[in-house]
């Protein structure tokens, strides 16, 4: 379910960015997570860079953990869907009202039909005492870090080249060189205009020692204090 609104997301968004100034200095403070209210976990990183790999295998393997956000749709309700599990099922009237309002951490229209993440969705899921675990695109930061959700946000980056094309190869992919360089040059871009938001990285040159990282990481936010901005906390 969440994939394939990924998958909708990814054909939906141009940019990556916008042309922000990018902030020098920001006031920062010592924030140690409550044990009922989890900090919701971002993976955001490039495509076949394994954040969607990591973000499927957490929720397999930790399912009384970690959830997902349930999303929005415009479209109708298919017979094995359940309202509220699969998805929020709304008019466009009402969605198009919720963009308007700031409701949404990303959004956008696949085939006549409009699909996105809410900023309530994700609260839900930190109240029943839950992770919120997403992939987002990095234009949905801004607002979700802009939010009351105090983000905990993970860049996950491609190995070298080579060391990507090997790793690809083992799913059955074949890259050619310009895709490569196109994936390597993307992880660039994404960390100069938006490195500003990453709390950390997990450079995933093997998945499984990926995986093991990325939960080290969260499991740390449980026993050690983390910096957030300053206004987080007021």
């Amino acid at each position: 379910m969440t994939l394939i609104l990924s998958e909708i997301l990814n054909s939906f968004f141009l940019k990556d960015y916008d042309n922000e100034e990018i902030l020098t200095y920001e006031e920062m403070s010592l924030y140690h997570q409550p044990a009922n209210r989890k900090r919701p976990i971002i993976l955001i990183g490039p495509q076949n860079c394994g954040q969607n790999e990591l973000r499927q295998r957490l929720m397999n393997k930790e399912k009384d953990r970690f959830a997902s956000a349930v999303p929005h749709t415009t479209r109708n309700r298919r017979d094995h869907e359940v309202a509220g599990r699969d998805y929020h099922f709304v008019s466009r009237q009402a969605f198009e009202a919720d963009i308007a309002a700031g409701k949404f951490i990303e959004h956008g229209e696949f085939e006549k039909n409009l699909y996105g993440t809410s900023i309530d969705s994700v609260r839900q899921v930190i109240n029943s005492g839950k992770i919120c675990l997403l992939s987002l695109r990095t234009q949905s930061l801004k607002t979700l870090r802009n939010s009351d959700l105090k983000p905990y946000i993970i860049f996950i980056a491609p190995p070298s080249q080579e060391r990507l094309r090997a790793l690809l190869a083992k799913e059955g992919k074949n890259p050619k060189p310009e895709e490569l360089r196109e994936i390597i040059e993307k992880t660039r871009e994404m960390e100069q205009n938006n490195g500003h938001y990453f709390d950390t990285a997990i450079v995933n040159s093997d998945l499984d020692k990926a995986y093991q990282e990325l939960l080290r990481l969260i499991n740390k936010l449980d026993t050690e204090p983390q910096w957030v901005p300053s206004t987080w906390l007021r």
